[in-house]
């Protein structure tokens, strides 16, 4: 496992071509090491809370794929906000991910960024300096960071 990502508040990571229909790319996958960042509770029921910055907070799927299918690790699925959610595109560009204490439940709030905008270079240098960053497994590794 990553060190220190299931305690980090932060997360971003290249979100690569995506998957899910085609008129809305909005499912990422995460090795386990990196899922490890969502909190037990969404991972043991498959399903955590997510806005966009400033939006409502929608139950979305985070699910256990396991190694079906062919995969050589364990593998999680998230389906981000889609369009008819608030979502923005996502493919090709930086995921930011928030945890975040709504009450006594905890919630993730997301942020997309452009790939070598300022503030995808912010993010990177958070987690440089306060974090760890790494490359996530597989021909297309995604770079990923997290504080």
């Amino acid at each position: 496992m990553v060190p220190a990502i299931r305690v980090a508040s932060h997360l971003w990571i290249e979100a690569g071509a995506m998957s899910g229909p085609p008129d809305h790319r909005h499912q990422v996958e995460f090795a386990d090491d990196v899922a490890q960042f969502f909190d037990d509770a969404a991972r043991e029921d498959e399903v955590l809370l997510m806005r966009t910055t400033g939006g409502p907070f929608w139950p979305r799927p985070l699910t256990y794929r396991g190694t079906d299918y062919g995969q050589w690790t364990e593998i999680w699925r998230l389906g981000l906000l889609t369009t008819r959610m608030g979502g923005p595109d996502y493919a090709g560009r930086i995921l930011h991910i928030t945890r975040v204490r709504i009450g006594g439940n905890v919630a993730y709030e997301l942020e997309v960024a452009d790939a070598g905008s300022a503030t995808a270079q912010r993010w990177s240098a958070e987690a440089a300096a306060r974090g760890g960053q790494g490359v996530t497994g597989g021909p297309n590794g995604r770079e990923f960071g997290y504080w």
